[in-house]
């Protein structure tokens, strides 16, 4: 499933051992990824910037999931995409994090 936030907390992931894949994107590229996905903004203003409803529900992920992120830096409004996915090494003991094809 899709869904879309204003905040990120590793207390969304339910899975144990699981990769994500973090992409930068325009506000272009998220209104296309985002015009299906379920709103958890939990911000007013960000779900007035962005057109999406105001919701302050918990949100818990798994795999499979992408979770769409709205956020303002410096009075902009920056986009981000995470994608949950299965763990290819089954010897992975914590969380991978991969962003431009760097992982911390």
């Amino acid at each position: 499933m899709k869904f879309i936030t204003s905040s990120i907390s590793m207390a969304m992931f339910m899975a144990k051992d699981y990769d994500l894949k973090v992409h930068e994107l325009t506000e272009e590229e998220f209104q296309a990824i985002a015009y299906d996905a379920i709103s958890h903004i939990g911000q007013e203003d960000i779900a007035e910037l962005t057109n999406f409803a105001y919701n302050k529900q918990p949100l818990q992920l798994r795999v499979g999931d992408v979770l769409l992120i709205a956020q303002k830096y410096r009075g902009e409004l920056r986009f981000h995409c995470i994608q949950v996915m299965e763990s290819d090494s089954p010897m992975l003991r914590s969380e991978e994090i991969y962003i431009d094809e760097e992982v911390y």
